[in-house]
């Protein structure tokens, strides 16, 4: 009996041993698997990195530029309105620029749509340039692709294009740039006092294909990546923008609206604005009709698109105010109210800047910034010379600088 059992005890001793030794094998392969795994994303990375350099350094001779950009020409055949057709002959394609790695770029990135309105007026180039700098400079340069659409005044030319393809060449993996001649229509505005590159952004639901847009002015400073506020919920509204101080923008037409927004800073709802004839009723305002708007297309935006019209968050599109007095002052003239807090948080850390309390702005002539000029006078502390800094620490990063500083007198 005792011979039985030490015989079977020793039996089971091997079999756990065994057991043991096939545990600890599985685990060892695990833990080489793992380590196999890791070495292989790291090389994947470092691969990656190593094209995102060699990119760099060779972008310069991989621009395409090109006439041709399918998405328009896509938009374009889909129209059927007879009014639409017409607005959409004076529209042309000036330039497409991007590299031959755009497709393969887009393709693993979130994209943003991005238009900004650009006359030929030389110097406003390089002040437009400045913000656009600002904004790529500050996106994620591994998750976020802009297409900027660059809509153009009818005496734009070709040439003036290549001021622009410094951005290329920086940020090849990041940007492609689309420049659209907006044709004789808008001209014509110019005989009703408008201006008529304000009015482009009106229109940008006909010719590019996307659901959604960011409009930025010229005289707005980025200081972030984009991509979440492009992604903000509509909540059933055509456009989003920052409040305006002009609070009674569209009491004249009738309309007693708690909110009044700026234009300088919009996301629009283009698929919205599309669906319900909207660029239609534009249409009919601007060129049938006789009333005389201030303001011209913020009013227009606030006017016809009342009342699905929502608020931006302040970090996207606040003014360049100096203080909390500010703030509290801004506050009070408002018709329906912000939190104090959203604005504090987002004065001390602005997404994007929107320097219209600026006079003169900081890229004008031999600026002297003092409380008595304009907007300084009715607040507390003047802004500008802060604001003044800022913008020039991103011209100072461009290529332009030494153009630019021949301009500004600074």
């Amino acid at each position: 009996m005792n011979k039985k059992y030490h015989r079977r005890k020793k039996h089971l001793k091997k079999i756990h041993k065994k057991k043991k030794r096939l545990s600890f094998n599985e685990k060892y392969f695990k833990r080489i698997k793992i380590s196999i795994l890791l070495i292989i994303f790291i090389i994947i990375g470092f691969f990656e990195l190593y094209n995102i350099h060699l990119d760099s350094l060779n972008n310069e001779i991989k621009i395409i530029e090109s006439k041709e950009y399918k998405s328009f020409n896509k938009m374009k055949n889909k129209i059927t309105n007879p009014i639409h057709k017409g607005i959409m002959m004076e529209i042309s394609l000036i330039k497409y620029i991007s590299t031959d790695k755009t497709k393969r770029n887009k393709r693993r990135k979130n994209i943003i749509h991005i238009t900004v309105s650009l006359n030929n007026n030389e110097d406003y180039k390089y002040i437009l340039y400045v913000s656009m700098f600002s904004l790529l400079y500050n996106c994620n340069k591994r998750k976020t692709f802009v297409i900027y659409h660059l809509l153009c005044s009818h005496d734009f030319n070709e040439v003036s294009t290549d001021i622009f393809k410094p951005l290329v060449n920086n940020y090849s993996q990041n940007v492609e740039l689309i420049f659209y001649n907006m044709g004789n229509h808008f001209k014509d505005l110019s005989s009703k006092g408008y201006p008529p590159a304000a009015f482009y952004r009106l229109y940008t639901a006909l010719f590019i294909d996307s659901d959604r847009i960011i409009h930025l002015d010229g005289d707005c400073i980025i200081n972030t990546d984009l991509y979440e506020m492009y992604n903000l919920n509509f909540k059933g509204n055509y456009v989003l923008g920052f409040y305006d101080i002009l609070t009674n923008g569209v009491d004249y037409l009738g309309i007693k609206s708690d909110i009044y927004i700026n234009s300088g800073v919009i996301l629009l709802n283009l698929k919205k604005i599309r669906k319900n004839k909207k660029v239609l009723e534009i249409f009919n305002l601007t060129t049938n009709s006789n009333i005389e708007f201030e303001k011209h297309d913020q009013t227009i935006i606030n006017y016809i698109f009342y009342p699905k019209i929502g608020r931006l968050p302040s970090k996207y599109g606040i003014f360049n105010f100096e203080d909390k007095s500010d703030l509290i002052l801004y506050l009070n003239i408002l018709r329906t109210k912000i939190p104090i807090e959203e604005l504090e948080e987002a004065l001390n850390n602005p997404r994007i800047v929107h320097l219209v309390l600026c006079h003169p702005k900081p890229w004008q002539k031999n600026p002297t910034y003092y409380k008595s000029i304009t907007y300084c006078k009715q607040r507390h502390n003047c802004s500008c010379k802060k604001y003044f800094d800022l913008w020039h620490f991103y011209a100072q990063k461009t290529e332009y600088y030494e153009h630019i500083k021949k301009f500004t007198g600074v």
